[in-house]
């Protein structure tokens, strides 16, 4: 029997009075990169400043067709990264995916923004789960200059971007990457709360990404929605003629309350 509209049917959260407060799984660490911002407090300067960074950029192509929306959110700076570092190999970071890549820099930054160093993670129970749902560079990774490597296969697979990382850290927790579609990155969020409820970790790493590097997205995507054709997002106007493609990459590190050294949001089942 469906229930009806006056019932309550949401879990209540957490009293802060609980004698269990201190097993509530809690966000500590965030990183990410955005339109037109490299952390999150530059989009928080662009959001409550009312700024619009879709099409303030070059498009990433040139390609006239008619459902081409050629105004993105994009992410600053993809092609840089410090493979020595993340210890891979130079030619397989060429190949690599660029959301990959990214995820595996903003790892490092929400780790450091939970006041801890990576390498104290080193043979503990972390998990590592990874939402991504589309991936442009996947396929073209065969077609490339660099195919010859054969780094197009592990430099592009969705499982390696959540095993990539439990690697360079050196953590024993469950690994895995999540595709959802649209809701991958909360699922994995979802995923990564129930681990660390059950004990099968002690915390996690959690990510999501979405990039817009290929003129086809664009088209297919055109074609399940409206795309704006000039980038802006007219919500609950008489004026709306669509959504925007973004870009963005996003990190969370949760731990359970009393492990840690900051707490930005708790994560309520």
């Amino acid at each position: 029997m469906s229930p009806k509209p006056q019932q309550k049917t949401l879990v209540q959260p957490e009293s802060l009075d609980d004698a269990d407060a201190g097993n509530r799984v809690v966000i500590t660490g965030m990183a990410g990169s955005f339109p037109d911002s490299y952390n999150v407090k530059q989009l928080e300067d662009i959001l409550y400043n009312k700024v619009n960074p879709v099409g303030t950029n070059e498009p990433r192509w040139e390609y006239n067709h008619p459902e081409i929306a050629n105004y993105t959110g994009q992410a600053p700076d993809l092609d840089r990264f410090d493979a020595q570092f993340f210890k891979v190999h130079y030619r397989l970071g060429n190949s690599m995916d660029p959301m990959s890549r990214r995820i595996l820099e903003h790892t490092y930054e929400a780790i450091y923004d939970a006041g801890i160093c990576p390498q104290e993670l080193s043979g503990k129970k972390v998990g590592c789960y990874i939402g991504t749902c589309m991936s442009e560079s996947e396929k073209s990774s065969f077609y490339s200059a660099t195919a010859r490597t054969g780094f197009g296969i592990a430099g592009c697979s969705k499982a390696m971007f959540a095993n990539r990382i439990s690697y360079w850290l050196n953590v024993k927790g469950p690994s895995m990457s999540v595709d959802q579609a649209c809701c991958s990155a909360s699922v994995a969020l979802q995923l990564a709360y129930d681990a660390i409820r059950r004990g099968d970790c002690e915390a996690a790493v959690v990510g999501g990404a979405n990039l817009c590097l290929h003129p086809q997205q664009s088209i297919h995507t055109s074609r399940v929605i409206n795309l704006c054709p000039d980038g802006k997002t007219k919500s609950f106007d008489k004026n709306a003629d669509g959504c925007a493609l973004s870009e963005s990459i996003s990190v969370f590190f949760v731990q359970k309350a009393k492990n840690a050294k900051r707490n930005r949001r708790s994560r309520q089942s």
